[in-house]
């Protein structure tokens, strides 16, 4: 049975809960020297690089007005982009964007492509990245910017599923998938030309990075200790189900998930609810994806789904 629990904050790739609970955001904010943008997103940013900042804030309060507008909610929130020398080590390492559980998206301003490898676990797949990206015409700073942009998103997901919806994700995997959701409705709808390079990097590290663990029941009970580079597979894999979802689904999904799992609720679920209630009418997909994933077949996005017309 699956029994429903509370996340309190979830990041890519680290939890924040096994850091000092006494050190904040804000109190490290104070700390660091650093430039402002004005706008419904408050945005601080390291000196130097207010180009990055400013193509992440007008991604996030764009969409920030599109959920509002759709849901009838307001967001509350500020990012901080933050370079290496700046970055908040106290929390996480380098690269690690996250949302902090409160009111902040902290977001670095990207790496050169050789950290970028070495951060995220992904040298041993050197060789395929590169053929990827060459494949598809892709360079490699277009690639870890897409990236960027698209977990900017997904954080920001976080704080809607967290504060503003009434949703309570019934696991970890499930967290993680339904901010991949959110932040994939918005960047396919009006922001495609960041899909492709992210679109690339997941097919290539679901499809070749060497996994020791495979299955949802090693991600929900081993979620900290898993190494980053299989945490990143995994997500790929998250971000493919969102994905094959919305072209069943549309819009619609995110209303579904919220009334199929809401706050509060203590049911327990068998494995054949559960997984009827995450794939909505979209009859079999989430079978067919979990065999694909728990068997580490050739990426989990051939799922045979009709797209629908979006409005």
């Amino acid at each position: 049975m699956i029994k429903k629990f509370y996340l309190i904050i979830s990041v890519s790739f680290i939890s924040l809960a096994s850091f000092n609970q006494d050190i904040t955001v804000d109190s490290l904010l104070l700390t660091r020297r650093t430039d402002s943008l004005d706008g419904n997103v408050k945005t601080y940013y390291s000196p130097g690089s207010k180009k990055i900042a400013v193509e992440l804030q007008q991604l996030v309060s764009n969409a920030i007005l599109y959920y509002e507008k759709k849901y009838d909610v307001k967001f509350n929130i500020q990012m901080i982009v933050l370079d290496s020398g700046q970055w908040f080590k106290e929390i996480a390492p380098y690269g690690f964007v996250f949302y902090d559980g409160t009111h902040w998206l902290v977001l670095n301003t990207g790496m050169t492509y050789e950290n970028f490898k070495s951060v995220y676990g992904f040298s041993s797949i050197s060789h395929q990245l590169d053929s990827a990206f060459n494949k598809n015409q892709l360079t490699t700073e277009e690639v870890i910017y897409s990236r960027l942009k698209f977990l900017s998103l997904h954080e920001l997901g976080h704080y809607f599923i967290l504060n503003l919806s009434n949703a309570q994700s019934p696991n970890f995997w499930t967290n993680e998938f339904i901010a991949w959701y959110f932040a994939n409705e918005y960047i396919t709808k009006y922001q495609p030309q960041i899909k492709k390079g992210f679109d690339v990097f997941c097919r290539t590290v679901s499809d070749f990075y060497p996994v020791e663990h495979t299955s949802l029941r090693d991600f929900n009970e081993l979620y900290n200790k898993i190494k980053i580079g299989n945490f990143a597979w995994y997500h790929s894999r998250f971000y493919f189900l969102a994905d094959k979802l919305y072209q069943c689904a549309g819009d619609s999904y995110l209303k579904t998930f919220e009334a199929n799992f809401q706050k509060k609720s203590s049911r327990d679920y068998s494995q054949l609810v559960f997984n009827k209630l995450i794939e909505a009418d979209c009859d079999g997909v989430i079978s067919k994806w979990i065999t694909m994933t728990e068997a580490n077949l050739p990426s989990a996005r051939g799922l045979d789904l009709q797209p629908v017309q979006h409005k």
